[in-house]
């Protein structure tokens, strides 16, 4: 068991001791967890589905087969940029910011994203690291998705996905300035990043897989990262949906 003393350390008391669990309690239905059922309801009008964006979330779904084909170099360029691409530079109080396609508590940006990649065009097969500064790729080794099955806790469903994205937080750049709270931040951004790969990937006619369960000292010795400082906290996986 972990103690803690200073704000990484309380951050990493919660971030170590919530592996994978060994058991499960029975499942509860969202039905017999409703908030306040007897107060006072007022129904909204329906919401319009005419625009792109609603069509877009309506199409998103969790796809757990995914077809052994070929990705564009550009539409793996174009989930990567949507995730945390740079959009600009935003000066405030005499301080310049980067402005990135999803947000992140004070700008801050504690995230990094690695991505293991196969069958993607003119890109040798591998594990990379994203760098959105430039937007490029630093390769990290020759892992490609289905050598992550087994970290993942045997999800299989990602052998034939073209691009497993893995989000990690270096948490200093978050804990520097808001204490312990920082964790909670990392773990909203990595949520905001892969939501934006998940709208882009169907944008693009492609699927994804959010996967939230590994085992982390697995993962991030193959990130190459210590995991304490710097670990993995989300997975999302893409690629051409099986029909």
């Amino acid at each position: 068991m972990y103690t803690a003393n200073e704000p990484l350390e309380l951050a990493l008391l919660y971030h170590l001791n919530s592996p994978v669990p060994k058991s499960y309690v029975k499942r509860v239905a969202a039905t017999e967890m409703r908030y306040m059922p007897e107060a006072p309801f007022l129904e909204l009008p329906k919401a319009p589905h005419d625009n792109s964006l609603s069509q877009i979330l309506a199409r998103r779904s969790s796809v757990r087969s995914f077809a052994n084909t070929t990705m564009p170099l550009i539409q793996l360029a174009q989930l990567l940029d949507a995730g945390c691409g740079l959009n600009g530079l935003r000066q405030m109080d005499g301080y310049t910011y980067e402005a990135r396609n999803s947000p992140s508590a004070g700008g801050l940006y504690p995230l990094e994203v690695f991505v293991a990649t196969q069958a993607v065009e003119n890109l040798a097969n591998g594990l990379y690291h994203y760098e959105p500064r430039g937007h490029g790729l630093h390769r990290v080794n020759d892992a490609v998705p289905n050598d992550f099955v087994k970290p993942l806790l045997q999800q299989d469903y990602i052998v034939n996905a073209n691009a497993l994205f893995m989000f990690t937080s270096v948490f200093m750049r978050s804990l520097c300035k808001y204490g312990a709270r920082g964790y909670r931040f990392a773990l909203l951004e990595a949520g905001h990043q892969a939501e934006n790969i998940c709208l882009m990937a169907v944008q693009l006619d492609l699927a994804s897989l959010c996967i939230g369960g590994f085992y982390d000292m697995s993962l991030n010795t193959m990130l190459g990262i210590d995991g304490k400082r710097h670990a993995a906290l989300y997975c999302v996986a893409v690629g051409t949906e099986r029909k």
